[in-house]
């Protein structure tokens, strides 16, 4: 068999930490609204309910990043950049409210999380919900207001928020995050995939650091589920991943 490479084995210890969390929580029951199946749910909808979900998601996100990074799609490799710049975020955001204490705001965010997209799958467009959001400024104060995160709330709140915005461009189409595909010896849009461009090498090290960050905050997450062996391996995982970087 051949050996994975770093990010493979990354994604299958992740993996592999989504599925044994989830065997600390009831499993989710299929719900039937007026004898129509809405899917799977889980009863229980609190923190670590959604922190499971989360990390299912980063773990699909970092494995559909890196397809598209390979066919060289930097631009909507980039788009899921965005996605797991949040889900890691929001891992962190709900573990330290277990373990420091939940806030209102932690309350707020669940409420707008487990929100069904309708009350009637008879009669969608008539019961469709209207989901709020919280405003990401305030999830990134709170993570850089905590001491186990930051010792500098300031700066590290101005960062993410920084980075947060830049993807933006890439999620909603502005004209300068467009513009990268411009170019070639005969300059045009490249829209087949920029591979061998010199922007390429630059997401292959964007890609590196979300992983990097997803195997911390799985950390923090095993840190909310009171698995402190858990939570120690995968920090001295993060460091052993840290010393594979691509130079």
């Amino acid at each position: 068999m051949a050996q994975e490479n770093p990010f493979q084995e990354a994604t299958h210890h992740m993996e592999a930490t989504v599925q044994l969390l989830c065997t600390r929580l009831p499993p989710p029951q299929m719900k039937f609204v007026n004898g129509v199946a809405m899917g799977y749910r889980y009863s229980d909808q609190g923190a670590l309910q959604a922190i499971i979900q989360k990390m299912a998601r980063v773990v699909s996100a970092l494995r559909a990043a890196q397809l598209l990074l390979s066919g060289g799609f930097i631009q909507e490799q980039a788009a899921i950049n965005r996605m797991l710049d949040e889900a890691e975020d929001d891992i962190n955001f709900l573990s330290l409210g277990i373990v420091f204490g939940e806030t209102e705001l932690h309350k707020q965010f669940l409420t707008y999380f487990f929100i069904e997209e309708y009350g009637d799958p008879n009669r969608p467009i008539q019961t469709r919900n209207k989901r709020g959001s919280i405003p990401r400024s305030k999830i990134h104060a709170y993570l850089h207001q905590n001491p186990a995160m930051s010792s500098d709330p300031s700066t590290g709140s101005a960062v993410m928020q920084t980075i947060h915005k830049a993807y933006s461009g890439y999620i909603h189409g502005a004209s300068p995050h467009i513009m990268e595909m411009f170019g070639g010896t005969r300059p045009s849009f490249q829209m087949s995939g920029m591979r061998n461009t010199p922007l390429w090498e630059d997401h292959v090290d964007d890609l590196w650091n979300y992983v990097y960050r997803g195997i911390l905050s799985f950390g923090m997450a095993a840190k909310a589920f009171g698995d402190d062996d858990l939570c120690l391996r995968m920090l001295a995982y993060s460091r052993e991943f840290e010393r594979c970087e691509p130079k």
